[in-house]
């Protein structure tokens, strides 16, 4: 049972190395793909719950102002949203950085991508009990959090393309979340949505 904390430790200290020994698992498609979808079921539970169970539900002015919020209202069309955004992430970070001259395989970016959701998780509950005893300190956590995560983020994806720089990581970053960015913007285009 010490295995997943020192892992998690582990991943802080030095993600490039713990992200090959992930990779080094080497576990098959089927299992990513269940672990994939259990690690959004947790993550959407988790973001929805504050959602969902406030006391009177959600301001209306709020909604307005975050429309988010009007989805996490609705914990199992947030989880497919979930789903189908890590799977099209997925996606794109291996056939854009295979574009880009990476040698890595496309389950070894699915288990990296889901180590760091399954860490994503245990930070949310942390994050929202911090919230619930001190309120401001659980959003200082929440914005740190961002920020570890990203550099988290990046180490993965150059390990996970065998890239020698995390500047190529970047880089594939940017333009995977452009490509993103503007194919949304198309399909929100194509379906009247302004």
């Amino acid at each position: 049972m010490k295995f997943w904390p020192q892992l998690a430790l582990d991943t802080l200290r030095d993600p490039k190395a713990t992200a090959t020994q992930i990779i080094g698992w080497n576990l098959e498609r089927p299992t990513l793909y269940m672990a994939l979808v259990a690690v959004a079921a947790v993550n959407a539970l988790l973001a929805s719950a504050p959602v969902v169970l406030a006391p009177g539900g959600v301001d209306e002015a709020a909604r307005m102002a975050l429309p988010i919020l009007a989805l996490l209202e609705k914990p199992l069309m947030f989880f497919a949203l979930v789903v189908g955004t890590l799977v099209i992430m997925i996606q794109g970070l291996f056939w854009a950085g295979r574009a880009m001259g990476g040698q890595g395989e496309m389950t070894d970016m699915m288990a990296l991508i889901i180590w760091l959701q399954a860490l994503r998780a245990v930070a949310q509950v942390v994050i929202l009990l911090l919230g619930l005893a001190i309120p401001l300190l659980g959003g200082l956590a929440a914005l740190g959090l961002q920020l570890v995560a990203f550099w988290l983020f990046l180490h993965f994806i150059s390990a996970a393309m065998r890239f020698d720089s995390l500047f190529r990581a970047l880089g594939l970053l940017v333009a995977v979340a452009a490509g993103l960015f503007l194919g949304l913007m198309l399909i929100l285009t194509l379906l009247g949505v302004s």
